[in-house]
């Protein structure tokens, strides 16, 4: 997608958190590191996922997900909110030619009922503190006392854009399509594209998010 943003300031509600994106976040992808891994508990969320996989991103015994059709997008969407954690499960038609009738979608009690359907996850932890996953980005591991100094060590370029007291970018693509971004890097701009957002208050790590981009 060819997107650029005017420079200015943006407000954005990724989840349950809403993100301040300055001027910076509209200088092209190149200007900031990217990654094509994003573990959480062992799963990685760069990519499409099977239903079946999503649920251990949850918990033992999750809550009842909402279901949601999006006029938007077009897709369909299940959240779940769920030990400090939000997770939404956005499933594309072209990934899932098996389904043919969206009423297989409505009435689930768990995202684990729809077995080896695909999506894409979206997470976010509005709280640090409340970040007890394992998480690896890349070769680089995220914990509740992650901090700017750390950032600055492991994202140079994206600290570049960014201080200890606001949200930080990391580019997130998936291992299909980074070769084909990395070419033309110059047409592809924040939030249209997937990111990973660390929120920093005076240096210290307080929210943090997986946003897949957003489409409309």
């Amino acid at each position: 997608m060819q997107t650029t943003l005017p420079a200015q300031i943006f407000r954005l509600t990724f989840f349950t958190t809403t993100i301040l994106i300055t001027s910076a976040a509209s200088a092209s992808i190149a200007d900031y590191d990217y990654v094509t891994s994003i573990k959480v508990n062992d799963v990685d969320l760069a990519s499409p996922l099977p239903a079946s996989k999503v649920n251990a991103l949850i918990s033992k015994n999750p809550v009842r997900p909402k279901y949601e059709y999006s006029e938007c997008t077009g897709n369909t969407e299940f959240h779940v909110t769920s030990k400090g954690k939000f997770l939404k499960f956005e499933i594309y038609a072209e990934d899932n030619p098996q389904v043919k009738n969206d009423s297989f979608y409505k009435n689930k009690n768990s995202i684990a009922q729809l077995g080896q359907t695909k999506g894409v996850v979206w997470m976010e932890w509005d709280n640090s503190t409340l970040i007890h996953n394992k998480i690896q980005i890349g070769s680089k591991n995220l914990t509740s006392q992650y901090n700017f100094q750390q950032f600055v060590k492991d994202f140079p370029k994206s600290a570049k854009l960014a201080n200890p007291n606001e949200v930080a970018y990391v580019i997130l693509l998936s291992p299909a399509h980074a070769k084909s971004v990395l070419k033309e890097p110059q047409n592809y701009d924040l939030p249209y594209i997937g990111n990973l957002a660390f929120n920093f208050k005076n240096g210290k790590l307080t929210a943090f998010s997986v946003n897949q981009g957003i489409a409309c």
